[in-house]
This record gives C-alpha cells, structure tokens and sequence, in this order.
C-alpha cells in the first residue's frame, strides 16, 4: 500500500557560476600564446558578442510575445465560435425535441439560411504593374 503523507521536496534549480582562472590568463601569457593586448582585445570580443546576443535575445523575446499574442486571440475568436455552435446546434435540437415536427420546417430553414449565409467569399485578384 502506497504512503500518501511523504515530504515532498522541492529541486531548486542549478545556478552555474564560473570563476576565471587567473593562472589561465598567466600561461596563456607564458608560453606566448596570447600577449595582453590580445586578451584584452578577446575579452573586449566576447563582451562584444555577449551583447549581440542579449539584443538578440530581447527581439526573440518581443517577436514570440506578438506571436503569443496573436494565436491566443484567433482561438479565442474559434473557441467563441465553437461553443456558439454548440449552443446553437443545442438549441436546435432542443427546439426539434419540444415541439417535434412543427419544428422541423423551422430548423431547416434556419440551418439552410446557415448554410447559403456563408458563402460570401469574394475572390479579388488585383495585378499591378
């Protein structure tokens, strides 16, 4: 049989934390492979490119946040227009059920004006030159 009173406990998330080596910067300095002015020219290019990223990231940020905001506004508008079917088709059928077949001609009247009312597409091709 399962316990169902254990102590739950929460994962805190991992924080990475990275320490330059200082002995690092020195051998690359001893051995002649860098000089100072070429790390400070390498530092000064990932400052460079760590704030490209951080504006890159900020416009992916704003784009998904407009994308978001889009598509949660088109399912609204087709989960308003779902659940007005439902009701409408629900109605119908209550509408068919109480009166029974005095509500028949009503019902396929109603559902036929549906169905010529919503094809009003018009097609518009326009070439410019």
């Amino acid at each position: 049989m399962a316990r169902r009173n254990l102590p739950v406990q929460s994962i805190q998330p991992v924080r990475v934390v990275h320490y330059v080596d200082p002995a690092m910067q020195s051998d690359l300095q001893r051995y002649g492979l860098l000089n100072p002015a070429e790390i400070v020219r390498q530092q000064q290019k990932n400052t460079e490119l760590y704030l490209r990223w951080k504006t890159r990231q900020a416009e992916i940020r704003e784009r998904d946040a407009k994308f978001r905001r889009v598509f949660l506004g088109f399912g609204a508008v087709i989960g308003l227009g779902f659940l007005a079917g439902v009701l409408l088709g629900g109605w119908l059928l209550w509408t068919v059920l109480g009166l029974g077949v005095l509500a028949v001609p009503v019902v396929l009247l109603l559902v036929g004006g549906l169905a010529l009312g919503g094809h009003r597409c018009i097609t518009i091709v326009q070439h410019m030159h």
